[in-house]
């Protein structure tokens, strides 16, 4: 009875020093799984992918400014209205695209989020809560789907993160600094930026950029500078007209000139010889002129030519020397991630040969404790 109670104690004890040695080996193993699993938060998404979200948004952003604007021009009777919704095309739209164009697309995420809601705080409760009178709706409405917009993007780029108090940090800069005019001059986000990313601690992956992708973004931003600019040009245009029509004193100018006009026609009507007279000289002064027009235009177009020769060389070089830096920068990080493919390389290899080396003393150790209890058994027994 005392040999079977021993052997059921030693088989017990057996059985815990194995439960006791893989408690030890599975804590081993998450210890050094934690320590090569990278950690903090790193926002899964690169710096290329942002700015491409962002140029994106500059389209839509562009799209609903232009979209609500001309909806303000098409209700309103007011002239006044209208010359304000140009000049919201105008001004937003260009302050909009040199907060997006910004070098660093985390920058730009942030400055424009501060732009979209000081746009929105305008309208609503700001300087700008009468500017359009009663179509003001029409500007808030569009104001405040840009800023959701703007929140959405954050959301998907960092999730699962909570960036509530980043959200309140723009709110409150928003609030503190607004605009003031319809011109969007606004301070400076970088100080925010920086407070931002200091605090909630955001690092992009890294990603390897090609030639090919940097000349990717450098087209699509022309292509928007393309598309923006004759718009920019025609709204301007428009509010320079409709400024120049609103004039009071241009208006008694043209009534004096129209009758002026009407004057000259029943002289003209009532002398004949003038009229040939008149007509010989004008058709003389018009021959001059034309040979002065055609002489002009030939020189503005050799002119031209030459700017775009210039332009294209400037241009040529330009890509050229992008290009060579690009090649530079490439090579560069993909040495430094096959030296960073070798030494984690290295690392796995230690870790494993520590593993086997303690697995190997482990084994030896049971080995020898086993041997130990077997003599102590036969000696017993």
């Amino acid at each position: 009875m005392t040999n079977v109670s021993l052997r059921l104690s030693l088989i017990k004890g057996f059985i815990l020093i194995l439960a006791l040695v893989s408690q030890i080996a599975i804590a081993q193993q998450r210890k050094k799984k934690s320590a090569v699993t990278p950690s903090g938060d790193t926002i899964e998404i690169s710096t290329l992918e942002l700015r491409l979200i962002m140029d994106d948004y500059f389209r839509g952003f562009a799209g609903t400014v232009r979209e609500a604007a001309d909806s303000i021009m098409y209700f309103s009777d007011d002239y006044r209205i209208d010359n304000q919704a140009l000049f919201w095309k105008m001004n937003a739209i260009p302050a909009a695209q040199g907060a997006i164009f910004s070098r660093d697309s985390f920058t730009a995420f942030i400055d424009i989020l501060v732009f979209s809601y000081q746009m929105k705080l305008y309208f609503e409760k700001g300087a700008g809560k009468e500017v359009f009178g009663e179509h003001q709706g029409i500007a808030i409405r569009a104001s405040d789907k840009l800023w959701k917009k703007l929140i959405d993007i954050g959301l998907y780029i960092t999730h699962p993160k909570d960036i509530s108090n980043g959200i309140q940090k723009i709110k409150d800069f928003a609030e503190q600094n607004p605009i003031t005019s319809s011109y969007f001059n606004r301070k400076s986000t970088l100080a925010l930026m920086a407070s931002i990313q200091k605090e909630e601690k955001v690092k992009f992956k890294t990603l390897a950029e090609g030639m090919a992708q940097s000349l990717d973004e450098l087209s699509t931003r022309i292509n928007t500078y393309t598309e923006i600019l004759p718009n920019q040009i025609r709204w301007q245009s428009e509010y320079l007209l409709n400024d120049i029509l609103a004039n009071s004193q241009l208006n008694d100018r043209i009534d004096t000139l129209t009758n002026l006009l009407e004057r000259a026609v029943v002289l003209i009507e009532s002398s004949p010889e003038l009229i040939d007279n008149q007509t010989s000289k004008v058709m003389r002064d018009i021959t001059g002129e034309r040979r002065i027009v055609l002489e002009a235009i030939k020189q503005e177009r050799m002119a031209v030519l030459e700017e775009i020769r210039n332009e294209r060389a400037i241009v040529l070089q330009y890509l050229s020397n992008e290009m060579t830096n690009q090649r530079v920068a490439g090579f560069k990080d993909l040495n430094a991630l096959n030296n960073q493919g070798i030494n984690l390389t290295l690392t796995n290899v230690k870790d494993i040969a520590d593993l086997l080396l303690w697995r190997a003393l482990l084994l030896t150790s049971i080995l020898a404790i086993v041997t130990f209890i077997g003599i102590f058994l036969y000696k017993k027994l």
